[in-house]
């Protein structure tokens, strides 16, 4: 984190932070939480609509060459995730370029946003200043044979897998640092229950005070 950032949440902001590891489902979870009653700002989506950015689309080209980008001109992201992932010194130079004008949108839609509660679903949330803003930081967790199956079934080898997950923040350190840990190794349904039960006992009393 950038001691120097400019802080990210405005005074009648409530900001929920929700992270966790790739396959995890904290995505789904965040969605779930935010239906029908919260702004849900997915980062990793933000990123994707950055890369077409055309600063971040030239620093792209110069940084990994055209190899990463299809014959249409898009980032291939499967592939400029291989790259990085394998290659700890390319994953900085990636996250030097996205990063603080990803966390910039985050901002301006935070500011923007006319709902009260905030939820940002990011992976790397720990990592940035707006992650210790959060009023309510949350881990979703899941055995590593459900990680490696989620990601297989959207078509992520098991080896690009491992990468990925090696780059990430281990359980331990969610744990160590979240608010609070939502375990998800069980359905959909299950999962949906959680995220209500937590909205009703740990959020609308935030929206009270």
């Amino acid at each position: 984190m950038n001691p120097n950032e400019e802080p990210s949440k405005a005074p009648d902001k409530i900001l929920i932070g929700v992270t966790g590891r790739a396959g995890s489902g904290k995505s789904t979870f965040a969605r779930m939480l935010a239906e029908g009653r919260a702004m849900c700002l997915d980062a990793d989506k933000i990123a994707r609509e950055l890369y077409r950015n055309p600063t971040i689309y030239k620093n792209l080209a110069e940084t990994f060459g055209k190899k990463i980008f299809t014959n249409e001109g898009a980032v291939d992201r499967k592939l400029l995730g291989k790259i990085v992932f394998s290659d700890p010194e390319k994953l900085r130079q990636l996250n030097s370029i996205i990063h603080p004008a990803l966390i910039a949108e985050l901002k301006h839609r935070i500011a923007q946003s006319s709902q009260r509660v905030v939820i940002i679903d990011a992976a790397l949330l720990l990592d940035w200043k707006i992650g210790s803003e959060c009023d309510l930081l949350i881990a979703v967790e899941s055995d590593e044979n459900l990680l490696l199956e989620r990601l297989a079934n959207k078509g992520i080898e098991a080896k690009y897998t491992r990468s990925i997950l090696k780059n990430q923040h281990s359980d331990e350190e969610f744990r160590r640092i979240c608010h609070l840990i939502i375990e998800n190794n069980g359905d959909l349904n299950e999962l949906s229950l959680k995220a209500n039960k937590i909205w009703q006992r740990m959020i609308e009393p935030l929206l009270k005070e």
